[in-house]
């Protein structure tokens, strides 16, 4: 009884020792039963957004009594809100002069693309001129009125999507010292951990990306009246210089839109900068001051009322601030900014673009043209760090330099995006089809055990990080989901149900190789303790006779082509394995019980071990990878690129395992040769792709410097495995460096050769010899075509096609058939090529190159004497 308690008692401890998924179960289930659910916001929380909201209501209320021209510094003219009052040391003198830049702006565009000429009646092919008077001047029509340039305007009315291009330093502000703020008094209720602010651009250059999102329905539409439209518009500016980590400093924007006109201004708002509710100051006419004032004053009361209405939310809906818990407990002051984008028209005035913005946004499938690229000037300024950055482009810069902002629509980008998805789609569907026709080739244990592990483990791993990436972007986008989810799940078919099948393959096959390593490594580090222990007197031996093996002859080469072999006297036992002796079998085991279970338990247990420990390895390994690269994308932007150069020319050197198994096997061809090519394609073109492309739909920043250095290093190593299959695979390896292993096409000497131990392969016939005392056999000229063959050949036959082979031999200098040195030296340099047309076996029998390797796919045996052979 005492006995039975203590098994009781010790059972729930063996089996979480037996069954550690049963302990990973029990503590997932644990977790989510005792983790908290969330929690209401605290009463100090809701005191602060109610607070917040007060002082929303109180900056909206300034924002309907204020008029156009509140906001004057050189006139000492400011508003009492936070960020623009005398004292809170902003650089608003520099607002003017950014205003006046924004309107040079305008102007440019106006005589690039002959806007005087539309305000003037010029012939158009469709629609008709705004009707404006001549005396003024092009912008001063534009901003007054608000008019489109042309009826209907060569705009896009919803500029949803995505510009990029580079941004460059101002000449506005420059040697000005930046402003000194009092952020005590500015934000007296958050404590700032650190004076230095982020998104503080200090380089001259960088990059520059803007995802401006209006909305698709007619309710974003406000202010629509005879004489004008406007909207509201949110948007995400992406800006980066050589200070910058990650991608970049990333900024949420909020303002208004003026469709006919293509004008945008954007401003961040947070404690210390109200700007949002001061938007229509920034704005260029007292026109659009009132259109944007009227749409403010709807859509900011609108979002105060639902702050008001849900218990617990955010304490401002525009900030522009990442929102992260770091930033939440350890604050730090952000650069503000204040934008202004100035959409380019389109020089083909033909194309409606209200019926292609339809098309695009509702396909019915009506014949449209292309959809032009968005093209925008950017202009942005900082009123607290004192900086203004310009988009770089004409006039101030060649077209070569840059083209301002260029991109394309949402729905055209996601319309590249799909193609590009279903075109790496189609990559993966071709690189599962030739792994298939690999597979298919490799059904055999000798022509697994020729391919590299890790060749197919690195291909593998690229596949499974391709689909771990595109379930991440399917979850952040919506619109693009069913492609890229049907993409992830081909890769993850590519991964889990052949690129691992065919991994398990390998590895079960070679592991009794990997076993013979790990015991001769244990062996190595048995002699070193020996030799580190006391000394033995040696003992004494008695020579073994003549071609006995030693003991360790099992790990020994077979004995040269060339060599003596012993005589077979017959005491040489032959063992016939169990499946050619049934009877013997059936004798010795009549009630037909296994033989040794204890054994083929073990081993069973060690192959489900080893493949428990493979799939571990193999998917931490890559979940450890994405994360990583996950991580990579804050850091700064050199070490950035760095890590991405590295992880792609690590990835793209699969085949440099495959090259040195080849080495070090002796094999000249372990795959097939449309596998090599088709693979090197596939998985160098998504990467050149990245690299080459400048619009392409990640981003990516273009090197083609480094795109052609990845194709260099691929086709390298395919020219490597070329080369090791024609001249050999240990023909750039000096002698030495690589382990002995046998060659199966070995130089052949005459039979005088006494140096080389003057024998020749089994099946050489006299009588098929070339020489001239053998002049002529009818058979052998019928089979060979021809008696005349040369004195440094020899005819064999080959027992598996039963056909003659012509195997060229190097006589030795001097013999009686009186070939010099020269002759003998170009007889060895001829049969380099040669050698590969005929294959001699350990047990010296010669074969067709094509008849053995085809054999040998299936068993290591000789055909005729059923000798072990060395694999290929």
């Amino acid at each position: 009884m005492r006995t039975f308690r203590r098994n009781l008692a010790e059972a729930p401890r063996l089996m979480w020792m037996d069954s550690p998924r049963v302990a990973l179960i029990v503590f997932l289930l644990l977790f989510l039963l005792l983790s908290p659910d969330s929690q209401a916001p605290s009463l100090s929380q809701q005191r602060n957004t109610d607070h917040s909201i007060l002082e929303e209501r109180q900056a909206l209320e300034l924002l309907n009594t204020s008029s156009y021209g509140g906001l004057d510094a050189p006139n000492n003219r400011w508003l009492n809100v936070t960020g623009l009052r005398q004292n809170d040391g902003y650089a608003w003198d520099l607002l003017l002069d950014v205003q006046e830049r924004a309107k040079e702006q305008l102007q440019n565009i106006c005589n690039a693309f002959e806007f005087t000429s539309i305000f003037k009646n010029a012939s158009l092919p469709s629609g008709k001129p705004a009707n404006v008077g001549n005396e003024q001047n092009a912008v001063d029509k534009i901003l007054s009125t608000m008019k489109p340039f042309h009826d209907p305007a060569p705009l896009y009315q919803n500029v949803t999507g995505i510009v990029h291009g580079q941004w460059t330093r101002s000449k506005i502000g420059e040697g000005s010292a930046s402003p000194l703020l009092n952020l005590s008094a500015l934000t007296p209720r958050v404590g700032y951990v650190s004076q230095n602010y982020n998104r503080n651009i200090t380089g001259r250059s960088g990059d520059l990306r803007f995802h401006i999102h209006e909305g698709n329905g007619d309710d974003f539409k406000l202010g629509l009246e005879d004489d004008g439209l406007v909207r509201d518009v949110k948007a995400t500016m992406t800006i980066k210089d050589e200070s910058s980590s990650g991608d970049g400093w990333e900024t949420s924007l909020f303002g208004i839109h003026y469709p006919l006109q293509g004008g945008i201004v954007l401003s961040t708002t947070s404690e210390k900068f109200a700007g949002i509710f001061v938007l229509p100051h920034f704005t260029l006419s007292e026109r659009s001051f009132y259109l944007a004032q009227r749409v403010l004053n709807q859509t900011l009361m609108s979002t105060i009322d639902a702050q008001e209405a849900e218990f617990g939310t955010v304490s401002n809906p525009w900030t522009s601030l990442p929102q992260t818990p770091s930033d939440a407990l350890f604050p730090v002051p952000h650069c503000e900014f204040i934008v202004y984008l100035q959409q380019h028209p389109d020089e083909d005035t033909n194309i409606d673009f209200r019926k292609l913005e339809k098309e695009l946004r509702f396909p019915t499938g009506a014949s449209m043209p292309s959809a032009p690229t968005i093209r925008m000037s950017a202009l942005i300024f900082s009123p607290d760090c004192g900086f203004v950055l310009e988009s770089k482009g004409p006039p101030d810069f060649a077209p070569q330099e840059g083209l301002h902002l260029e991109g394309r629509k949402l729905e055209s980008y996601l319309r590249v995006a799909r193609r590009c998805i279903i075109a790496f789609a189609a990559v993966i569907c071709a690189q599962v089809f030739l792994l298939i026709r690999q597979m298919k080739d490799a059904s055999t244990p000798s022509t697994k055990s020729r391919i590299s592990f890790y060749t197919i483990a690195m291909m593998a791993l690229g596949d499974g990080f391709a689909c771990m990436g595109f379930m991440f972007v399917s979850m952040m986008i919506d619109a693009a989901f069913l492609p890229l989810i049907t993409t992830a799940f081909l890769s993850f078919l590519g991964v889990s149900f052949f690129g691992m099948k065919f991994l398990m393959d390998i590895w079960t096959v070679q592991a009794p190789e990997r076993q013979e390593r790990d015991r001769e490594r244990q062996r190595r580090w048995n002699g070193i303790a020996v030799a580190n222990a006391a000394p033995v007197p040696p003992a004494t031996t008695t020579p073994a006779p003549a071609g006995t093996l030693p003991a360790s002859g099992a790990d020994t080469l077979p004995l040269p082509v060339t060599a003596s072999r012993p005589a077979d006297t017959g005491a040489t036992p032959t063992i016939i394995p169990s499946d050619q002796d049934v009877d013997a079998e059936i004798v010795d085991n009549p009630d037909n019980t296994p033989t040794q279970p204890t054994a083929q338990t073990t081993t069973l247990n060690t192959a489900r071990r080893e493949m428990s420990a493979l799939y571990s390895k193999f998917y931490f390994l890559l979940l450890g990878l994405v994360f990583l690269s996950l991580h990579a994308t804050t850091w700064p932007i050199p070490l950035r690129s760095f890590y991405t150069d590295t992880i792609c020319i690590t990835y793209l050197s699969f085949w440099l395992p495959q090259i040195n198994r080849n080495i070090t096997r002796n094999c000249r061809r372990a795959l097939r040769w449309e596998f090599v090519i088709g693979q090197s394609i596939l998985r160098l073109a998504p990467i050149v792709y990245l690299y080459t492309v400048p619009k392409n739909v990640l981003f990516f920043g273009n090197d083609r410097n480094i795109a052609y250095i990845f194709i260099a290093w691929v086709w390298l190593q395919v020219w490597a495995l070329g080369s090791q299959e024609i001249l050999g695979p240990r023909f750039f390896v000096p002698k030495g460096w690589a382990p002995p292993a046998y060659d199966y096409h070995p130089i052949l000497r005459g039979e005088g050769d006494e140096e080389s131990g003057s024998i020749m392969p089994i099946g050489f016939s006299q009588a098929a010899s070339s020489s001239p005392t053998h002049s002529t056999i009818p058979s052998l000229q019928s089979r060979t075509g021809s008696s005349n063959v040369g004195p440094n050949t020899k005819i064999f036959d080959c027992a598996i096609c039963t056909e003659n082979i012509n195997v060229p031999i190097v006589r030795k200098v001097g013999s009686s058939d009186g070939e010099n040195q020269g002759s003998a030296s170009a007889a060895l340099s001829t049969t380099l090529f040669a050698r590969r047309a005929y294959m001699v076996t350990p047990c010296r029998h010669v074969f067709h190159s094509g008849c053995l390797e085809g054999w040998m796919r299936y068993r290591l045996q000789c055909p005729i004497c059923r000798e072990n052979l060395p694999p290929l």
